[in-house]
């Protein structure tokens, strides 16, 4: 059986070697390692080719900057393998990841088998956030529940194996700068009906890094993830949009306009106007659901304030943290 690994690649000479070498010793040899330059302008393309010429299972795929959605999606266009399964060029995986996964992947043949991971500095700190749990078995509409819930896992595309054939049927959306994993996850279980297993098997560990580019994500780029659960709320089942409206997208809705009125940013200012006229809009349906907690409530309700009131009360609530 051939797993053909997704690595996106983008600026990451730091860090890389570690990521692909990780890969490349494990244990389960038969594997395909499928690099995505997309478009790096450090040393990072210099290095997917020397390290192909380290190894024959490494293929090298050089594209101008599209994004990590472009790059995963040329990956799996040009995979030959069985599974699929993604790793971010700054994490890496334990070097039996693949062969502990492998005795699942050959007897059940899932569709999707989801692992958990291991959140990483690189410097001895790691914590995995999902505690032990027995295998689950589920259905397509189970397992994007499961993924919403994050009682076990999350929606992240990593630490996971994709059926080939059911991945290439599926595209990430790179015009989606955030929020393209939930988006790829619920149209992946929405297209490819079959058995979907969930293992703890913390052995992906996410690098944790404060320049990564997630957390330089500007608001009025983040906001992207607000289409994106709109758009899944309207599409999925009445219990998971319950769960996505009171647990995602009012905070999101919240913490960014708050974000926002701080901002200078002309495009978050714009940002801010929109997110006020979806509050306004909803403020009575929210106001009226059990299932949203008083405290975000309050944040609503704050959000309707003038700006400058708004930020005011904001900074008095953060001193008031700093003190308790």
């Amino acid at each position: 059986m051939l797993i053909s690994v997704i690595v996106p690649v983008y600026n990451v000479e730091k860090y890389l070697r570690r990521c692909v070498e990780s890969i490349m010793s494990q244990t389960y040899k038969e594997i395909e390692i499928l690099l995505i330059d997309d478009g790096s302008t450090d040393d990072s393309g210099r290095i997917c080719d020397d390290l192909a010429i380290k190894d024959r299972r490494i293929h090298v795929f050089h594209k101008e900057n599209g994004g990590v959605s472009s790059a995963r999606n040329l990956g799996i266009e040009r995979a030959c393998g069985d599974y699929i399964c993604f790793v971010d060029s700054d994490d890496w995986i334990d070097i039996d990841y693949f062969e502990s996964a492998m005795p699942i992947l050959k007897e059940a043949h899932p569709t999707l088998l989801m692992n958990n991971y291991m959140k990483d500095d690189g410097d001895g700190h790691r914590f995995c956030k999902f505690p032990p749990s027995p295998t689950l078995y589920l259905g397509e509409e189970e397992a994007f529940y499961e993924m919403v819930n994050g009682s076990h896992l999350g929606w992240e595309p990593i630490a996971s194996f994709y059926e080939a054939i059911g991945c290439k049927r599926i595209k990430f959306d790179s015009h989606i700068v955030f929020g393209e994993d939930l988006l790829f996850r619920f149209q992946f279980t929405k297209g490819n009906k079959g058995l979907y297993i969930y293992q703890y098997l913390p052995k992906y560990h996410y690098f944790t890094r404060m320049d990564s580019a997630v957390n330089s994500y500007a608001i009025y780029r983040k906001v992207d993830d607000l289409k994106v659960l709109e758009r899944v709320m309207i599409e999925t089942s009445i219990r998971t949009k319950r769960l996505l409206l009171y647990k995602e997208y009012v905070p999101r809705l919240v913490r960014y306009y708050i974000l926002g009125i701080q901002s200078s940013d002309y495009r978050d200012v714009v940002v801010v106007r929109d997110i006020r006229r979806k509050i306004k809009r909803n403020i009575r349906l929210f106001l009226k659901d059990n299932a949203i907690c008083a405290f975000m409530k309050l944040g609503l309700i704050v959000c309707l304030f003038p700006q400058s009131m708004a930020r005011n009360l904001w900074r008095l609530y953060q001193g008031w943290k700093k003190l308790v």
